[in-house]
């Protein structure tokens, strides 16, 4: 079979429709709580969903679908749960064969391969709305270190770069991806942390020839550099971790230029919120195509944020699911990222000929805003502002605006309703209020009962119906 990057149409439809039907049948079903007992509520077998059609007639879920009280243990039912009798029903052949064969010369031989398959023993934190812990098994780790050394291939980088990393200190998934994926390529890394002084006295010790940023901070940071004199002349790849803004990239391609940097590479590198595999830019494209995604290990998929189902709005904005394959620890099945994009592109990319699914016009988290209301900094839902709304039989329709006050510049959140024909208009604003505030944890500044056309149209769309009027920030 041609190199991973290089199959057909057909060789990946083959390998993914084997490696969803394991994934489902074989880890999921069996022994996730969570996944176990939601295919029993939505009445599907796991025969049913264990194919690429099938997998997209499940509706797509996310952190407060897991955790609806807004308490992050609820993710503990995501976890692969697994026993030695349960091993030995659904594990590959090869791997069962190897267990019983080594538990014949050694009596906990097999334990100890069936808890390294499948037990959690590295953990990250994940989420927008709210944060949770993400398990990963060792198996997984070794997953991930081998789709990492796939990703120093897309970034065009080999064993002799020497990476240092400016991410912030903590156990994220962006910076395990990137540690997992030096030690797959070899490469050595230095992770520094987001202090500007430590980053330039490590530069001045360590020639690296990558450094990694988040995007949101790294033009400033590229900027000291320069100013500090900091010895760059080995650098040619700066990785902007987090999905930059155009404006984003601008900044800092232009700080290494005053830097004499002109020929550094400047690329993409993003892990949606809840995954644990890093996509990336190509080098031959510049940042030009897309992010670059692992289709043998993953099946990536855009949903409409109100819904979380297709068909997608004509004009409405595009969420990504993400389904991980191969993986045990938390198992996730079309899982919403909060990631709004342009789109997903099947075909070879213009720049590489990688015929690999590419994310296109990435927006990280932007359907979950940081808002600095008057009451404190919260993260806003937009889906879960969307699913309190979506369907009442007392609404006709509605509209949300996400604006700064022109009082004090505090961030408000709108809420704009038309009530059915008959229906209260008093018991309707309250009642929307009421459903929004325990869907997403913030109550609306204000309800606003509206006649029909009177609804506001002006504003960037987070979905179809929820309009910001500022610039989004994103995070928790």
């Amino acid at each position: 079979m041609a190199a991973w990057d290089r199959r057909t149409t057909a060789q990946l439809r083959a390998q993914r429709e084997a490696a969803v039907r394991a994934q489902v049948l074989h880890a999921v079903a069996p022994f996730s709580p969570y996944w176990r007992d939601r295919l029993q509520a939505l009445g599907r077998s796991p025969a049913a969903a264990a194919s690429l059609a099938g997998l997209a007639q499940l509706p797509a879920v996310g952190e407060r679908d897991v955790c609806p009280d807004g308490e992050p243990a609820g993710a503990a039912g995501l976890v692969l749960q697994v026993g030695e009798s349960g091993f030995a029903l659904h594990a590959d052949g090869p791997v069962l064969r190897r267990a019983l064969v080594r538990r014949l010369l050694r009596r906990d031989a097999y334990r100890v391969i069936v808890e390294t398959d499948t037990r959690p023993t590295s953990y990250v934190w994940a989420g927008l709305g709210l944060r949770f812990p993400v398990a990963s098994s060792r198996s997984d780790l070794d997953l991930m270190a081998r789709a990492g050394a796939r990703l120093w291939q897309l970034l065009g980088l080999t064993r002799a770069d020497v990476v240092v990393s400016a991410l912030p200190g903590g156990a994220t998934a962006s910076a395990q991806a990137l540690q997992l994926g030096a030690l797959g390529a070899g490469s050595p890394l230095l992770a520094v942390g987001e202090d500007v002084d430590a980053l330039a006295a490590s530069l001045r010790l360590m020639p690296a020839t990558v450094l990694a940023l988040p995007s949101v901070s790294a033009a400033g940071t590229v900027e000291e550099l320069v100013v500090a004199a900091v010895p760059l002349a080995a650098l040619r790849t700066v990785l902007l971790v987090g999905a930059p803004y155009d404006d984003e990239r601008d900044e800092v391609v232009e700080a290494l230029r005053r830097g004499g940097l002109d020929a550094c590479a400047v690329l993409a590198v993003h892990v949606p919120e809840g995954h644990r595999l890093m996509w990336a830019e190509c080098r031959e494209s510049a940042g030009r195509t897309g992010l670059h995604t692992y289709p043998d290990l993953e099946v990536v998929e855009v949903v409409d944020p109100e819904t979380g189902e297709a068909p997608l709005a004509a004009d409405g904005s595009r969420e990504v699911v993400v389904t991980q394959l191969g993986f045990r620890g938390s198992a996730l099945l079309r899982w919403r990222t909060g990631d709004v994009v342009d789109g997903v592109e099947d075909g070879p990319c213009p720049s590489c000929g990688r015929t690999v699914p590419r994310v296109t016009g990435l927006r990280a988290g932007a359907l979950v805003p940081l808002l600095d209301l008057r009451t404190g900094t919260r993260s806003l839902d937009a889906r879960g502002v969307a699913a309190a709304l979506v369907g009442r039989p007392d609404v006709a329709d509605w509209r949300v605006v996400i604006a700064p006050s022109g009082r004090d510049d505090a961030d408000e959140v709108v809420v704009h309703v038309v009530p059915a024909d008959g229906a209260d208009p008093a018991e309707v604003a309250v009642a929307t209020a009421a459903d929004i505030r325990r869907a997403t944890g913030v109550l609306p500044t204000q309800v606003v009962v509206a006649g029909a056309g009177e609804l506001p149209a002006d504003g960037a769309q987070l979905t179809h119906r929820v309009l910001a009027r500022r610039e989004p920030v994103c995070g928790v």
